[in-house]
């Protein structure tokens, strides 16, 4: 079993894999709201509210996890995305950021985004509506 389909496995029921069209789709829209650096990262110098956490259960205090639907996205291209609840993850991020050096959690309903960067870096940015 790969570290995919153990994060997949992990994450439980009601967590959908999307299509290649679909994972573009919301690369798309992620990179639309969050701009990516030419290295792979998130621009945080161009994001207006951002702050870092030690740990990815601390995003509670800075984000609305009421809009639950979130798409966990890797740096490996050639992974799907997956679409799940952010408390899922929160509760398995374990096996959410074994699958690939950089992970970004993502929201598209509110607005907000998780980078778990490899050396160990976690920041939060979200765009106020």
């Amino acid at each position: 079993m790969t570290l995919f389909e153990e994060c997949v496995e992990a994450l439980e029921d009601n967590t959908i894999v999307l299509s290649e069209e679909e994972t573009k789709k919301v690369f798309k829209s992620m990179t639309t709201d969050f701009p990516i650096t030419s290295w792979g990262r998130i621009d945080w110098q161009k994001v207006v509210n951002v702050v870092q956490v030690s740990s990815v259960s601390e995003v509670i205090n800075h984000i609305d996890i009421s809009k639950n639907e979130v798409y966990v996205l890797w740096d490996e291209a050639s992974l799907p995305s997956v679409k799940t609840d952010i408390n899922k993850i929160i509760n398995v991020i374990d096996d959410v950021t074994a699958v690939s050096f950089d992970t970004w959690i993502y929201c598209c309903s509110g607005r907000y985004i998780i980078e778990v960067y490899h050396e160990n870096e976690i920041n939060v940015g979200w765009i106020n509506n």
